[in-house]
């Protein structure tokens, strides 16, 4: 006969994924922060700075979606794993699903001005 994982919200896998899904979230967006940072100062410099170029400001833009994605991407993979092992799944999956839900929001919202295509 064969049983489902029991599903607890106090399961270890559960608090590993929130805490990984938070922690990711939160690297994702200090790094947005430091990258409008070192973008803004370079409207107003006289001269060019390291982060003033437009490949600098490129990879400025896109670390953040970057960090997000692959957070979201090993949250999926997780899931794989732990569904494979029996255990309980779900928190992982949504997990990866917030990750590149705020990847895809970051991504469509900062990448014109910080790459410097807008004003």
């Amino acid at each position: 006969m064969r049983t489902e994982p029991r599903i607890h919200r106090d399961e270890p896998e559960v608090r590993s994924a929130i805490r990984f899904g938070l922690v990711t979230a939160v690297l994702g967006v200090l790094f947005l922060i430091v990258a409008a940072v070192l973008a803004r100062s370079c409207d107003d410099a006289v001269v060019d700075s390291a982060s003033c170029g437009r490949p600098e400001r490129l990879v400025l833009a896109l670390g953040a979606p970057v960090i997000l994605f692959g957070g979201g991407v090993y949250a999926f993979v997780r899931t794989y794993r732990t569904w494979k092992n029996r255990q309980v799944w779900w928190a992982w999956q949504g997990a990866g699903w917030f990750l590149m839900l705020l990847m895809l929001t970051v991504l469509t919202m900062s990448m014109p001005a910080l790459a410097g295509y807008l004003g």
